[in-house]
């Protein structure tokens, strides 16, 4: 079975509209048709917060999410801090997370679905509207060379097939992610919904329903996937499907030296070989082992856009202080102050 992260690159058309303004910056809601081949009804429209600085940016960052919604309000946190420290900052909305949850379904569950098509068409859709908004700030001018793309969770595995495709990304942050799929769909509290389904009688071709033959069939043949070329992964037809929307099949495509990989030491969201598998296949990347678990980090974002800085070589005082400046927001069509 292949899979095809590829789109048909153009200017991107798109609407934009600023919905609210700092002093050092201002946040625009942009909005553009995705240049995925097949989304699924209700993901059609690619959705991005974009906290660009009033002055030229120094530097850029794109952040990537994780499963579900309720990380996104901490992590839109990060943008204006970023921007008054002179970052152009972009915050996707995945496909099928968040507003652009496709019809009858709920955030985030579509690329866990115990069904190799549907978890395909999120996979390769997440990809080509990752790669497709780095051309759109290109097209804008907002991508710079000195770049970070952040991924937490589920971004993190994104952003790897991305980084491995991708060129133009110059430093990978994956925060708390992870690999393995069969021991995410069989041990993550987060596919409980997966295993219920499969535990009813929902099968596919592919053994997902079978955990020891799933095991087995990583164990026999991931030696054979780390070897392989992207192309090769892609289009080979007798590795299982899974391992081509897994992030441990493209970690060693990546160059290491442009990665941070920081994990959490408590983490119950991402199975432990789930974490421990892919923080392997990042050796000679930095990385970064935490006292924390999946989640507690969110409230502290000063702390990842400190460091996000510190990754874009942005050491200034005036840069940091901006992370702690408390924002006043203002109406853009009234420019009163509002809370």
């Amino acid at each position: 079975m292949k899979i095809d992260f590829t789109y048909t690159k153009k200017d991107i058309d798109y609407v934009s509209g600023y919905i609210f303004k700092g002093k050092s910056y201002r946040c625009s809601y942009i909005r553009y048709k995705s240049l995925y081949r097949n989304p699924a009804p209700g993901t059609e429209n690619v959705e991005i917060y974009n906290f660009e600085p009033k002055k030229d940016p120094r530097a850029s960052t794109v952040i990537l999410h994780g499963l579900g919604s309720r990380n996104i309000k901490f992590l839109l946190w990060i943008g204006p801090h970023l921007a008054s420290a002179g970052v152009n900052t972009s915050i996707i909305i995945l496909p099928g997370n968040y507003t652009r949850v496709e019809n009858n379904s709920v955030s985030g569950r579509s690329y866990l679905y115990p069904d190799i098509d549907i978890m395909y068409q999120f996979w390769e859709h997440g990809v080509v509207d990752v790669l497709s908004t780095i051309d759109l700030l290109s097209q804008k001018n907002l991508w710079k060379e000195n770049n970070v793309v952040m991924g937490y969770c589920l971004g993190g595995m994104i952003g790897t097939i991305a980084g491995a495709l991708d060129e133009r990304i110059n430093h990978k942050l994956f925060i708390t992610t992870g690999g393995y799929l069969p021991k995410i769909i069989h041990k993550s509290p987060a596919t409980a919904f997966a295993r219920a389904l499969l535990n009813n009688g929902y099968k596919d071709p592919y053994y997902l329903n079978d955990e020891e033959r799933l095991y087995k069939i990583y164990k026999d043949e991931f030696p054979s996937v780390k070897k392989m070329s992207f192309s090769e992964i892609v289009k080979d037809e007798n590795i299982h499907p899974l391992f081509k929307i897994d992030p441990i099949s493209y970690a060693h495509l990546l160059d290491m030296s442009t990665v941070t990989f920081i994990d959490a030491l408590f983490d119950t969201t991402l199975p432990l070989k789930s974490r421990r598998v892919l923080y392997n296949e990042m050796e000679g990347a930095k990385r970064k082992m935490l006292p924390i678990n999946h989640n507690i980090w969110l409230p502290f974002e000063f702390v990842l856009a400190r460091y996000i800085l510190h990754k874009l070589n942005v050491y200034d005082r005036n840069a940091r202080k901006a992370l702690f400046r408390p924002e006043r927001v203002e109406n853009p069509l009234t420019g009163m102050h509002i809370k």
